[in-house]
C-alpha cells in the first residue's frame, strides 16, 4: 500500500462510513431489535447458524471416527464433558467488524459484496474448525480447553481476519483501483 496516496478525501469518506456503520450497528441492537419481527428473524438466524455449525461439526467428527452426542447446543465426544456452542461462540461481533471494515473502506461495491460473502464462508469454516478443535481438546486434554478457547482459537481467527483485510486493501479496495489506473495511464 502506498501511504503517499492517502489523502483527506479518503480519510473523510472512511470515517463517515465507519460512523454510519457503527450508528446502524447500535441502532440495530438498541432499537430495531425491539421490533418483534426483526428480533424474530435475528433470533431464528442465530438458531439456524448455531445448529448448522453443530451439525457439520458432528458430521466431521463422526467421519473422523469419534462417537458423538449432541444435546441442544452441546456437542461432545462420548467420554467427555462436551462443548456448549452459544451465541457468543458464533463470532458475530468479529464477523460484524470484518463486514463493517470492508463496507467502510472505499472500493467498488460489487467487489465488496463478493468479498464479504467469501469472508463469511471462510469465517464460518474457521468457526467449525474451532468447535472441532475445542471438542477434541475437551476429550483428550481438558486442562487445555480454557486456554485454547480464550487464546489460541481467537488469535487464529483474528490473524485470518487481519489477512483478509490486508488482501482486501491490497487487491480490491480504492488503493488497488488507483494502482491499476496509474499503470494504465503510463
Amino acid at each position: 500500500m502506498d501511504f503517499k496516496k492517502l489523502n483527506t478525501k479518503f480519510f473523510k469518506k472512511f470515517l463517515i462510513n465507519i460512523a454510519l456503520i457503527v450508528t446502524f450497528w447500535l441502532l440495530f441492537y438498541n432499537l430495531f431489535r425491539n421490533i418483534w419481527f426483526i428480533d424474530y428473524i435475528y433470533e431464528e438466524g442465530i438458531f439456524i447458524l448455531t445448529n448448522i455449525q453443530i451439525f457439520l461439526s458432528k458430521v466431521i467428527l463422526s467421519i473422523a471416527g469419534y462417537s458423538i452426542e449432541v444435546y441442544g447446543k452441546t456437542i461432545k465426544i462420548i467420554g467427555s464433558y462436551g462443548v456448549h456452542v452459544d451465541r457468543g461462540c458464533l463470532g458475530r461481533n468479529t464477523l460484524g467488524l470484518f463486514v463493517g471494515f470492508i463496507l467502510a473502506f472505499p472500493g467498488k461495491f460489487s467487489n465488496k459484496l463478493w468479498y464479504i460473502f467469501v469472508g463469511i464462508i471462510i469465517f464460518l469454516f474457521l468457526n467449525i474448525l474451532r468447535i472441532l478443535g475445542l471438542t477434541i481438546t475437551d476429550y483428550c486434554c481438558r486442562e487445555y480447553l480454557d486456554f485454547n478457547h480464550h487464546y489460541v482459537f481467537k488469535i487464529v481467527v483474528y490473524v485470518v481476519i487481519f489477512l483478509l483485510w490486508a488482501r482486501w486493501i491490497k487487491k480490491y479496495s480504492y488503493f488497488a483501483e488507483k494502482k491499476v489506473q496509474n499503470k494504465e495511464n503510463l
